[in-house]
């Protein structure tokens, strides 16, 4: 432990990622932690000087309102003027990258935390199939970087929003199928596609929690490894949260309420891209594939940007601080944030308790949610 307890967030609902709906908050899950009780009364030199929470969207054309993308930004409580900005809603991905290059830019010495809703990384084994005979002539086993360095080469996504996310996992689906018999990815909101990324979830994927046994999914895992496809359709975070009853949503599933994989796709793209920007590089860090994973992985230098997962549905949000669920969302957990740091427990939030084979697949592929412990 470092400056303080550990925060209750292991215990949540990831259902939240990209969708709309608040299903799972810390109340809900038995901790009555609220931003009060995380308040104490003294000060301590923070870890960041800025945090920012981006609740992204996939949308495919420009939209303000429920199902868009809302920012919020505050300052660390021990600052003179530690400033709040009421939530931002920008109605594309372009407007939403360079408002965040903006905020950056302006603050150049400042330390800055920027949570984003999109899940980082994709279950071990998947960056293999995904960047099978992509990743250069240095050939090594494929990592999140060149996951992320061939979303950002081969989606296209335009000022107006509109991209080719669906076309992409299609072509994936079938370089995959050719090789291992298998097409992982799925959803696709209009009519039924004539190529390979089907409407529905693939038999080759264990059953749905709600319509088979254990049994069925042990029968249905030996059906994908046979196939030689050896990729879970979990990450461990979301095998973490999903032993204890909870239903997170596969990277796989590219549409339909709670999906995450399309806002994955896009956020891999547009984050790959930004960070390379003349006026950031060197400047923007990806936690926990860059500065490994711990309590130490959380101190930054002057002028420095760590971006990290964050999911806002393990917080009890208040509600009543906007008509929009997402720009409440925002609002409450950079305060959360703010007031985390503050009192010493935000550095617990980056060191979870993983095991040594773990903390490999964390890092290299995988990624993790910043606060599951």
């Amino acid at each position: 432990m470092a400056r303080g307890g550990s925060i209750c967030d292991d215990d949540h609902d990831v259902s939240d990622v990209g969708s709309e709906s608040d299903v799972g908050t810390v109340t809900d899950l038995g901790c009555d932690m609220t931003v009060s009780d995380m308040v104490h009364n003294t000060v301590h030199n923070t870890l960041f000087d800025r945090y920012v929470m981006v609740d992204w969207s996939a949308a495919s054309s420009p939209r303000r309102g429920r199902d868009s993308i809302w920012i919020a930004q505050r300052a660390a409580a021990t600052h003179a003027s530690h400033d709040s900005h009421d939530p931002v809603n920008v109605p594309t991905r372009a407007a939403a990258m360079q408002l965040l290059t903006d905020l950056v830019t302006s603050a150049p010495n400042e330390r800055v935390l920027i949570g984003v809703d999109f899940t980082c990384g994709y279950p071990h084994g998947a960056a293999e199939v995904i960047c099978d005979g992509e990743i250069g002539s240095d050939r090594h086993r494929a990592t999140w970087a060149d996951v992320w360095r061939w979303m950002a080469t081969h989606i296209s996504d335009a000022p107006d929003n509109r991209n080719d996310r669906f076309d992409v996992a299609a072509q994936l689906n079938e370089r995959i199928s050719a090789r291992v018999g298998v097409a992982p990815f799925w959803g696709y909101p209009g009519r039924e596609r004539t190529d390979a990324l089907p409407r529905t979830r693939p038999q080759a994927w264990a059953p749905a929690p709600s319509s088979a046994g254990d049994d069925d999914v042990g029968d249905h895992a030996d059906q994908m490894q046979s196939a030689g496809f050896n990729v879970a359709e979990f990450r461990i975070a979301e095998q973490r949260v999903q032993a204890r009853g909870l239903r997170p949503f596969p990277a796989w599933q590219l549409a339909y309420p709670g999906s995450v994989g399309s806002q994955m796709m896009l956020g891999m793209h547009h984050v790959e891209r930004w960070r390379h920007e003349p006026d950031l590089k060197d400047r923007v860090r990806i936690w926990p594939f860059e500065t490994g994973i711990g309590i130490e992985s959380a101190h930054i230098e002057p002028g420095m940007v760590l971006v990290a997962e964050l999911w806002p549905s393990m917080f009890d949000i208040d509600r009543s601080r906007h008509d929009v669920l997402d720009a409440a969302q925002v609002a409450d957990v950079v305060d959360r944030l703010a007031e985390a740091d503050a009192n010493g427990t935000l550095d617990d939030w980056f060191a979870p308790d993983l095991t040594s084979a773990e903390r490999t697949v964390v890092l290299s592929e995988e990624g993790w949610t910043l606060g599951v412990v």
